[in-house]
């Protein structure tokens, strides 16, 4: 029983060291926003993603607004419109 329990303890020590914060995944897709379209970081707003989506990181104005979709580990899975690669 105690060797189940470290086992168990130590696979979600492993599993969390690298999981981002919200914050590392919405200032990653900021950054992406201001280096593809030069606007500024502050257009950016994380919201609550859906499906495999964790968070979407929405950015600009509604006409030409980017939306940067990441995954629980922390990877982009496509931009909104886009098929992923």
């Amino acid at each position: 029983m105690v060797l189940c329990f470290v086992a168990a303890a130590f696979g979600l020590w492993l599993g969390s060291k690298n999981v981002p914060s919200e914050t590392d995944v919405i200032e990653a897709g900021a950054a992406l926003y201001v280096a593809e379209t030069g606007g500024d970081a502050t257009e950016c707003v994380g919201v609550p993603g859906t499906g495999l989506v964790w968070i979407a990181v929405r950015c600009g104005a509604e006409v030409d607004a980017r939306v940067y979709m990441f995954s629980r580990q922390g990877s982009l899975m496509s931009l909104e419109g886009e098929l992923p690669a």
